[in-house]
């Protein structure tokens, strides 16, 4: 009964260990890149779009002010549209009053598998990205970023 008992615990330990694989490769590989230089003031940012290849608009969505305080601002929204869903964050740090790191995050998902989109904000380009093979895509766009 104890070389049973043995067997089953690790037979289950080893089904939890290839789930939790699974699990982690379902995930999108984050892309981190540096913001264009165009983008100076996040906080001030609206409207984001991921349009696909041939220019259509795919997702959109409207910023909000999650956070205000003096030193920090977080906007974010939902994306929604004719196909895929996301969502994307900013995140502006100041000090002094100006500007010191800014930040775009954005995780989309039932897009294109391998398919080429860019991003808009408020109709200026900022980045342009494939979706992996599961049509998913994790993004990270900065100032902090210097590669």
């Amino acid at each position: 009964m104890t070389n049973t008992r043995l067997i089953l615990t690790t037979c289950a330990a080893v089904a939890v260990l290839v789930m939790a694989g699974q699990d982690l490769r379902a995930q999108a590989q984050r892309i981190e890149k540096p913001l264009p230089p165009s983008l100076t003031d996040l906080q001030q940012a609206q409207v984001i779009e991921i349009k696909n290849d041939s220019g259509a608009t795919v997702l959109k969505g409207t910023f909000m002010t999650k956070e205000d305080k003096a030193g920090e601002v977080e906007r974010e929204t939902k994306l929604a549209g004719i196909s895929g869903a996301g969502s994307a964050e900013i995140e502006v740090k100041k000090k002094d009053g100006q500007v010191k790191d800014q930040e775009l995050a954005l995780e989309l998902g039932r897009l294109m598998y391998g398919g080429a989109y860019k991003i808009f904000v408020d109709s200026k380009e900022v980045f342009a990205f494939s979706a992996d093979d599961k049509g998913k895509a994790s993004l990270k766009l900065s100032t902090k970023i210097t590669k």
